[in-house]
């Protein structure tokens, strides 16, 4: 059953009320104080996916798609990494560690946690924060749950929409949304929502495909993008940009193969607007176009290639901003 240090975390995605408790029913599930809106408890994961009237085209099509992708992931995924991306999967292991470390004992949020290949290895029972991930696939959320409980760590599994994620604001310290960013739909609204989740200073990382690296790649993103399967990015400068944008700081970044792996940070309280102004917008952001376009020339065009070397080279860590 759900602990209560994760209940005093959650809010309803639909209303946004603060307050989501135990129902009295037969069947396990979560009652909504504010809107009465009921989610359902499966196997100790909360389906916290907000109740649409009329779902938005697409929707069952994505999900089928993602639980057919969560039967063959663990296999496809490092041979693709290695094959096609020409990323070593050991990179996604030592950016979990790191982002980890960055939670110091407070709350880590995996969005999306897909099926926890890259995160299990990194969890231990020595580890004093609490562990959340969130998709939408409850394939992956079954596969995700398996791995975990062998590790032994504190981790409550959510089945959530990176565009309503069903926890209060400034609650998490450190989030990570490896090879997550180029599947979403709506980018700019699930960056929103990472920034609001955020605690301010809170540290924000992951991974996403990319293109201009590789010829092979480039192929291989055509044809994704030619049926359907993901919105793509189109380039690291695309990425920077829309993170830029969603208000974080001490943005570095560095490329693999095909895959580009990125960090940040959540603008500090003191760097915030002041009341009045769109909130989650930083002081930045108001000044002038001389400020705004001295930081976006020093955050733009990553190398494509390193001098002299072949196309897709590992790159060395670059700080934008």
């Amino acid at each position: 059953m759900i602990r209560r240090d994760v209940l005093d975390l959650l809010q309803c995605p639909a209303c946004q009320g603060p307050e989501l408790t135990l129902g009295s029913g037969r069947r396990p599930d979560l009652v909504c104080q504010s809107c009465q809106t009921r989610y359902p408890i499966v196997d100790g994961i909360p389906d916290l996916v907000a109740p649409e009237a009329t779902p938005a085209p697409g929707s069952y099509r994505t999900e089928t798609l993602a639980n057919v992708i969560a039967g063959v992931y663990d296999f496809v995924a490092p041979v693709m990494s290695m094959a096609i991306w020409r990323c070593s999967p050991l990179r996604y292991v030592d950016h979990e560690n790191r982002a980890l470390g960055r939670a110091r004992g407070g709350v880590y949020l995996e969005a999306p946690i897909g099926t926890g290949v890259a995160l299990a290895p990194s969890l231990a029972s020595y580890h004093d924060g609490l562990v959340l991930g969130i998709d939408k696939s409850w394939k992956m959320l079954a596969r995700a749950k398996k791995r975990l409980e062998k590790s032994g760590a504190r981790f409550q599994l959510i089945r959530a929409d990176v565009n309503a994620i069903p926890l209060k604001g400034g609650v998490v310290r450190s989030l990570q949304s490896l090879n997550g960013l180029h599947g979403f739909t709506d980018r700019v609204g699930a960056l929103a929502e990472f920034h609001r989740c955020l605690e301010p200073g809170g540290y924000f990382s992951g991974s996403t495909l990319v293109r201009a690296q590789t010829d092979m790649a480039d192929a291989v993103l055509e044809r994704y993008e030619r049926y359907g399967i993901y919105p793509m990015l189109r380039s690291p400068e695309f990425l920077l940009q829309e993170v830029g944008a969603a208000d974080f700081d001490r943005l570095h970044f560095e490329t693999h193969g095909a895959v580009m792996f990125f960090s940040a940070e959540r603008t500090r309280a003191d760097d915030d607007r002041t009341s009045g102004d769109e909130p989650g917008t930083s002081k930045a952001a108001k000044t002038g176009k001389k400020k705004t376009s001295s930081k976006k020339k020093s955050s733009s065009k990553p190398k494509k290639r390193a001098s002299g070397g072949k196309k897709g080279a590992s790159k060395s860590s670059r700080q934008a901003g």
